[in-house]
């Protein structure tokens, strides 16, 4: 069985940063590492979105300002990047299969997953988490 690869040679010494901007009127969009992603998921209330990324995938970067749109949409929902470049053995721990992978978790629970850049599955995903979850 054939790994995802995540590490390339530009990205493999990058170091992680710790936020990220977002567009003007969201949240900051948290980088996360193995450690911070545990630490994420415990101390955000409410709807949460993680995107599994790379540098050197296309569509990951192709969705990242889509990702930044929708942190000013859903403002009670919290968003979180993870370089899997940087994380490799994490984002295999993970599952991660293809790129990007957008999850959303609720009280540290997976609830729905979104696989490639299909900016409007993500949103009718946020759509409809953000109304269950505030009912929950």
């Amino acid at each position: 069985m054939n790994a995802l690869r995540f590490r390339s040679p530009a990205s493999a010494a990058a170091a992680p940063k710790t936020l990220v901007g977002s567009a003007v009127g969201g949240k900051p969009i948290q980088e996360l590492d193995s450690v911070s992603f545990y630490e994420f998921l415990q101390s955000s209330e409410g709807l949460c979105v993680v995107d599994y990324y790379t540098d050197w995938c296309g569509p990951c970067q192709l969705m990242h300002k889509e990702v930044e749109k929708l942190a000013v949409i859903f403002k009670t929902v919290s968003f979180a990047k993870l370089n899997c470049s940087n994380c490799e053995e994490f984002s295999t721990r993970q599952r991660i299969r293809a790129l990007p992978t957008f999850r959303l978790y609720h009280k540290g629970v997976c609830l729905d997953e979104v696989t490639g850049a299909k900016p409007q599955q993500l949103r009718q995903l946020l759509t409809h988490y953000r109304l269950m979850t505030s009912i929950a």
